[in-house]
């Protein structure tokens, strides 16, 4: 899911600076604050970012897509920021504090979708860039906002509401309702024909389904006993490789939530979180103590084909945005890092480079080259806005 940018080079040349891959100077360690001579910087590189109005004044960031080790975008309630040598630098790309951003998904360097809010508070807008990220032009959706898109290329895509689902296949002209489930709430398609959605069944828990004709029909793959019905998400970048979270309750700054992987399409399933908690309760299916994961709530994962999966799951009360990962296909997982903060998301283009966007007491953008196991800080927001 479930992905953009000026500084000294100026507005006019930052689509050449920012998607031809300017060699990136060495790195130094978090705690710098400026660079060395042709050092990289960990501060806010200079960049005045504004917020919407009516938020509470601090910039904080809503989402973060990598399109490579180089070429990334980071955007937040009124700002979207880029970098084109692997966090080294960072330029502002839209920064009139008009936007309250949401999600970015990028198809390539220049052209993709971002959703996005006009105003505090308002309803979610679909806007498309083929400049990356600068000039946003409104899709209409009808009568329906969404709270969430899927793009699989320039011309399909999907939007989702809380219950129903949308595709498109000219680039958002048209918009077309996709038959689902009675009681599903959440979809993810991986081509055209094959997707996967979680199911509530009142009374009883959770069934994973999976359609591999575009919805016309569906199939029950897995069922999940659960006292608390509240919903999930799926992530997968193939068919026969899903990973799904199934959340639990949520109580004095905790959340339950479960895990699961098939590796084979849905044939078998394998449970590798079990994280009950006192103020969430039990956790989705069966009670399995050593299956402990990120603490928190699960903000979002990161599928490398068959190689690595990464989840990022965070609370306040901790305040550590705590990181989880499968190396094996997901024959195992486990929780292997914490990050600073009280929110967070993850972008990885390699099971070994991703990028972290964290909120905290100042938000910051995080970068491993080691699958996660230490983070380096690229980018730090002052405090207050």
């Amino acid at each position: 899911m479930r992905r953009s940018k000026l500084g000294a080079w100026g507005i006019l040349t930052l689509s050449a600076a920012l998607f031809t891959g300017i060699a990136a100077p060495p790195a130094v360690s978090e705690a710098a604050q400026a660079p060395a001579a042709g050092g990289c910087r960990a501060d806010n590189h200079d960049l005045a970012l504004k917020t919407v109005p009516d938020t509470s004044g601090q910039a904080q960031f809503q989402s973060i897509q990598f399109l490579s080790a180089k070429i990334g975008r980071a955007a937040g309630n009124g700002f979207m920021i880029g970098t084109s040598d692997g966090g080294c630098s960072w330029q502002a790309i839209n920064n009139e504090g008009k936007f309250d951003f949401q999600d970015m998904q990028f198809q390539t360097n220049t052209t993709g979708y971002i959703m996005a809010k006009n105003k505090a508070g308002g309803a979610n807008l679909l806007y498309k860039t083929t400049d990356g990220g600068t000039t946003l032009t409104q899709i209409h959706t009808g009568a329906y906002a969404f709270n969430r898109v899927q793009f699989l290329s320039e011309d399909i895509g999907y939007g989702f509401t809380t219950s129903m689902t949308f595709r498109t296949t000219n680039g958002g002209q048209t918009w077309d309702k996709v038959t689902t489930p009675p009681n599903t709430r959440y979809v993810h398609f991986t081509n055209q024909q094959d997707a996967w959605a979680v199911v509530l069944v009142p009374g009883t828990g959770y069934e994973i389904k999976r359609t591999v004709n575009g919805g016309k029909t569906w199939a029950n793959t897995l069922k999940v006993k659960s006292s608390a019905i509240v919903g999930g998400q799926i992530y997968g970048t193939g068919e026969s490789n899903v990973w799904v979270v199934l959340y639990g309750d949520t109580g004095m700054s905790q959340t339950s939530y479960s895990l699961f992987h098939t590796g084979d399409a849905g044939a078998h399933w394998k449970q590798l979180v079990s994280n009950s908690t006192a103020g969430g309760g039990p956790a989705p299916g069966p009670q399995t103590s050593g299956l402990k994961g990120p603490t928190g709530a699960p903000e979002n994962m990161q599928i490398i084909g068959r190689e690595a999966a990464y989840l990022a799951a965070s609370s306040g009360a901790y305040e550590k945005v705590s990181i989880g990962r499968s190396l094996d296909d997901g024959q195992t997982f486990k929780t292997i890092t914490g990050i600073p903060g009280y929110s967070g998301k993850l972008s990885f283009t390699s099971a070994k480079n991703g990028f972290a966007a964290i909120n905290g007491t100042a938000a910051a953008i995080y970068g491993t080259t080691d699958s996660g196991a230490n983070w380096t800080k690229k980018f730090s927001l002052p405090a207050n806005h």
